[in-house]
């Protein structure tokens, strides 16, 4: 994920200096025990990005991470744990996008959201909704699905701290029954629900990423296609690049396999060129995410003729 973020330069990034960086320098590594804290520490000298520390005491000794995440303790205190971090950084002037770490991106997720989106708070979509890109109801009616709000993307403005710091209120001063999904995303929707109602939409409003640029593959494992998910094409390698009129090659048919892919399967080049970030939170283990990471920068490369982390201007 690093390593992808550290392609992303130019577009005004800067640091106090006036040097440019790239988007790696300006990420926050969360770490929820030391031993990741301790890699994360070591990532530093590669990427420049920063580490902090969530949740160690509450996490000591564990070392399985799925466990971990199915402790109903851990759901209650993640959850506000990253929406105390959310205010804080909201409360300083900073625009935020949170995301977690199993999310592939292939373009600058901040160039496309400050293009494409217009809301203080943006969101990725629900579970349910899959491919069907999501849109605030009549009445400002947030969907009344699950949010799990594996991206989060705040602008600084008084409205959308005023609405965190009542997210944050709701979560610490309400009793909540949510087994072992994180607090953050049960109380999510009535937080901003309420908010919405209250302020007005023409001062808060909720928008939801288009699922064909930012696709999960616990929905789709080949991207979205008018609102539908697309199948992979098993059995392909990929083809044979073409010249084209300009001399830059041009992949024809499905693009997958490779590195970590195995020939799983492929997906259309037209689809894949959509790709902004891809969210791999169905992968399973830590292996198997990691191959997921690479086959899928590998199908973008083949699509785009870029390398996945922004090395080309798109």
């Amino acid at each position: 994920m690093l390593a992808s973020l550290a392609g992303f330069k130019g577009g005004g990034q800067t640091d106090a200096y006036g040097h440019g960086t790239s988007l790696a320098e300006h990420t926050i590594v969360a770490s929820t025990s030391l031993p990741v804290q301790l890699g994360c520490d070591a990532l530093q000298q590669t990427y420049h990005n920063r580490c902090y520390e969530l949740d160690h005491s509450l996490n000591a000794g564990v070392e399985d991470l799925l466990a971990l995440s199915k402790s109903k303790a851990h759901a209650y205190s993640l959850g506000l744990s990253r929406i105390k971090m959310l205010v804080d950084l909201v409360a300083l002037g900073y625009d935020v996008l949170y995301f977690d770490l199993h999310h592939v991106f292939f373009r600058n997720p901040l160039t496309h959201l400050y293009a494409h989106t217009t809301a203080p708070v943006v969101v990725s979509g629900t579970p349910a909704s899959g491919c069907r890109p999501l849109a605030v109801g009549a009445g400002a009616r947030l969907p009344a699905d699950h949010h799990r709000l594996d991206l989060v993307f705040i602008r600084s403005q008084p409205s959308s701290f005023r609405c965190l710091y009542n997210w944050l209120y709701l979560s610490t001063h309400t009793q909540h029954d949510v087994g072992d999904r994180p607090l953050d995303h049960y109380t999510f929707r009535s937080a901003m629900q309420e908010c919405v109602a209250s302020l007005g939409q023409s001062t808060l409003s909720v928008q939801y990423l288009d699922p064909h640029a930012f696709p999960s593959n616990c929905a789709t494992k080949c991207g979205c296609k008018n609102q539908s998910p697309v199948p992979e094409s098993t059995g392909h390698s990929p083809a044979a690049p073409t010249q084209g009129a300009s001399g830059a090659a041009a992949a024809e048919g499905p693009v997958g396999g490779g590195r970590g892919g195995g020939g799983v399967g492929s997906c259309p080049p037209e689809v894949v060129s959509q790709w902004v970030g891809y969210a791999l939170a169905c992968s399973g283990s830590s292996t198997a995410l990691a191959a997921d990471m690479a086959r899928y920068s590998e199908m973008w490369e083949a699509a785009s003729g870029s390398t996945a982390g922004g090395v080309r201007a798109l």
